[in-house]
């Protein structure tokens, strides 16, 4: 069984190893139940032993009848994946060199959240049952300046480190007038996806008190959004319209729209030791910057006839 979770942990992304430089002290963030945050990298830890302790009987017996290659192949990917799972939680280890892909510092943009329910969610049958939203809209500003997360990080950017994301929170109309909704600001990475002129962008937001209103409620803690970035000569290879893209900095482009989600680690996936569950909270869009529409029509308003 033990052999079936390492072949399947394997199938999984591995990070490059990297040097961490000295960072600030993590930024206060909700309290989060410990089980849940380190509970997925104590499962790792133990099951990384476990393979050491195989590889300390199975190495001896190579090159006789009692050698088992398979085995001990496994064996080694997986203590070789444990280390480097637990090297980038720990910040020893960070891919993409420690920098994000894109530099994404000083936009500033806003952000509405329309959080709902939405097809193949896993939120419980009971949320968000009678199909209203909850709409709301966050300032927010990508920073350039480095991020400690603390252990073990999050999988879902860097690991341990990311970019600061400013947001100071935002309001909605309930049923009994405004309600202002706390936020802690969160952080961003941008990486490649191995698809020529696409870098995904995933960023959060942390929430202390959540939101509700109705039967759709944004639950304390953190929110997952995700997105991507195409470069300028990826414009043949998607069939996006340029008004719902963005344009950033050194020919960057930038989906105005994503997906939100929010972590469910529990013990049937092992706190999240092979891979986080994360399930659909709802969409987002952005607005306040300049679309590659806008850009391109005033260039053309520009230039010489």
């Amino acid at each position: 069984m033990r052999k079936l979770i390492a072949v399947y942990a394997l199938l999984h992304t591995t990070t490059a190893f990297a040097p961490a430089p000295v960072k600030r002290a993590p930024t206060s963030l909700h309290a989060e139940n410990p089980i849940r945050k380190y509970g997925g990298s104590v499962v790792l830890g133990l099951l990384g032993i476990q393979s050491i302790r195989d590889l300390i009987l199975e190495v001896p017996k190579l090159g006789s009848d009692q050698a088992d290659y398979f085995g001990t192949a496994i064996d080694v990917a997986f203590t070789a994946f444990v280390a480097t799972q637990l090297a980038t939680q720990s910040g020893v280890a960070q891919p993409d060199g420690g920098e994000p892909s894109a530099d994404l510092a000083g936009l500033d943009f806003k952000i509405t959240m329309s959080v709902g329910r939405e097809s193949g969610t896993w939120m419980d049958k009971s949320w968000a049952a009678s199909g209203a939203r909850l709409l709301l809209p966050l300032q927010c500003k990508f920073t350039g300046d480095e991020l400690d997360l603390g252990f073990p990080g999050e999988e879902a950017l860097a690991g341990r480190y990311c970019r600061r994301l400013d947001c100071e929170g935002g309001s909605f109309v309930g049923p009994g007038g405004t309600v202002t909704v706390a936020c802690d600001g969160g952080g961003w990475w941008a990486a490649p996806t191995g698809r020529p002129g696409e870098q995904s962008l995933r960023f959060f937001l942390d929430f202390p008190e959540g939101a509700e209103r109705n039967d759709v409620s944004i639950p304390p803690g953190r929110v997952f959004f995700s997105s991507a970035l195409l470069n300028g000569d990826a414009d043949d290879a998607y069939d996006v319209p340029a008004s719902e893209i963005y344009e950033a900095r050194d020919g960057l482009k930038l989906l105005n729209s994503g997906g939100l989600t929010i972590k469910k680690n529990t013990l049937l996936n092992l706190w999240g030791a092979l891979g986080d569950v994360n399930l659909i909270l709802g969409r987002y869009s952005l607005s306040g910057g300049k679309t590659a529409e806008e850009v391109g029509r005033a260039a053309s308003e520009a230039s010489p006839e």
